[in-house]
């Protein structure tokens, strides 16, 4: 065992979380509800937490903490936002932001509605019922040679606006219009200077610049119309966006902004012109030699108007389903990149590390459970799956802290079908450790009561 454990590190964390809670009466609970919701079995409801941690008596104070007790979730996610810009390294922040949504049963849940099931076929598209949150994750690691990982320490909810019951016809048109200047790229875009103002309030964290990475759903006017100070925003542009060329302020006349128009995305990639540029990256696990070009000085006039941005063309990485077969060839990625100057490897090495965050998503859905939790107070809806996630973020954290994030002997010996290398522990596995040290912690405790 290391001279610290890994749920001790873990409760310090939770004691720093605690912090956000001015009611000191409660602070012991976020502890205790944080094990329970890792530990509990399935499904992850707040009654499986409390039944894991064994809370004898009533339970409403439990509850009470995500509907009544005063606290804001970013309070919650501050001390993890430190830890997770303090491992991101030297050079800029990266960080990633998605939005995600969890599968509601229940129409009448506050902030359930209809959307599109990212898991339809694209030849069809279904509906599901659910809650629409954004989440922002910071790339953090060990040390200089262990992997990347993506540490949650934002998560809002961002539902759709409803018309309300018996609403006129009037008041459904003013809230159809306000659907379109207020959506989740407008969402995306408050949590953005919310993040920069929160890393500018950390110790030199004025000082350095922002890398935040972003889908193509957001590639639009609501997000990338305006970008705060000391940031770079990387966004994943359609292949047929319609640019043109910057133009100078010396050359502008009467109502001329811009310059010529550009070749599509798509074009300027087949573009033999274009010098075409290699560098090499970590993807998949090995080290794979990338060609990619880059086009400077352009915009993109319904988006971003007459700001110069940077256009950075992906060529598709060459790959075999086996050895000896047919070379494929993945799709191409068009990178939009607009805000302060960075350097074009480091805006691409950002891009590769956005992946992180759908296996944030994979964690937080399949193996703790998030949006199970059967609450229906509107203020519990927000925070129980923000306080769950938090929980996560802290588990990363204290794996990096106190085990290098590696997969030592602390862990149970891989099935003998897995010859893969392992180089990080997987959610999975820090449950199980979690759950195999509070164990021992109850059993020494029993013992020590009985003595």
């Amino acid at each position: 065992m290391t001279d610290l454990s890994f749920l001790a590190e873990l409760q310090l964390f939770f004691e720093r979380m605690s912090l956000a809670l001015p009611d000191p009466r409660a602070r012991h609970r976020v502890a205790e509800m944080g094990i329970g919701l890792l530990c509990g079995e399935t499904p992850k409801t707040i009654a499986s937490a409390l039944e894991w941690i064994g809370t004898q008596g009533d339970w409403s104070a439990d509850y009470r903490i995500f509907s009544k007790t005063r606290w804001r979730t970013n309070d919650l996610f501050a001390p993890l936002l430190a830890e997770a810009t303090a491992r991101s390294g030297k050079g800029p922040i990266v960080a990633a932001m998605d939005d995600s949504l969890l599968r509601k049963t229940g129409r009448k849940i506050p902030g359930a509605s209809y959307a599109r099931d990212p898991l339809s076929p694209p030849f069809h598209t279904n509906l599901v019922l659910g809650q629409r949150f954004l989440q922002t994750s910071v790339m953090a690691r060990a040390g200089g040679d262990r992997p990347w990982r993506a540490v949650p320490v934002a998560l809002r909810h961002a539902p759709p606006l409803k018309a309300p019951r018996g609403a006129t016809d009037e008041q459904k048109r003013a809230v159809k219009e306000a659907r379109k200047q207020y959506n989740i790229s407008a969402v995306g875009r408050e949590e953005l200077f919310r993040l920069r103002a929160e890393i500018d309030r950390l110790p030199d964290g004025s000082e350095r610049n922002l890398i935040l990475t972003a889908d193509g759903s957001f590639a639009n006017r609501s997000f990338l119309q305006e970008v705060p100070d000391r940031t770079t925003v990387v966004a994943r542009l359609r292949r047929n966006a319609r640019l043109r060329r910057v133009l100078p302020l010396s050359k502008r006349k009467g109502n001329r902004k811009y310059g010529e128009p550009l070749p599509t995305p798509e074009e300027m990639l087949r573009d033999a012109r274009v010098r075409t540029r290699r560098m090499t990256v970590y993807v998949s696990g090995r080290r794979r030699r990338l060609r990619y070009k880059v086009v400077e000085n352009v915009c993109w006039p319904r988006v971003t108007r007459d700001r110069p941005a940077t256009l950075i063309l992906l060529k598709p990485l060459r790959y075999r389903l086996r050895k000896g077969g047919k070379p494929l060839y993945k799709q191409s990625a068009y990178l939009f990149v607009v805000g302060d100057e960075a350097q074009v490897r480091q805006v691409i090495r950002a891009y590769l590390l956005r992946w992180e965050i759908e296996v944030n998503f994979r964690d937080e859905k399949t193996i703790l459970g998030v949006g199970k939790a059967q609450v229906w107070n509107p203020t519990a809806v927000e925070r129980a799956p923000a306080f769950l996630i938090a929980c996560y973020a802290a588990m990363l954290l204290a794996s990096m802290k106190v085990l290098k994030d590696r997969r030592d002997h602390h862990f149970d010996a891989l099935p003998p079908w897995r010859n893969d290398e392992v180089r990080r522990p997987s959610a999975r596995d820090l449950v199980r450790l979690l759950r195999k040290q509070v164990r021992e912690e109850r059993k020494l405790q029993s013992t020590q009561q009985l003595a």
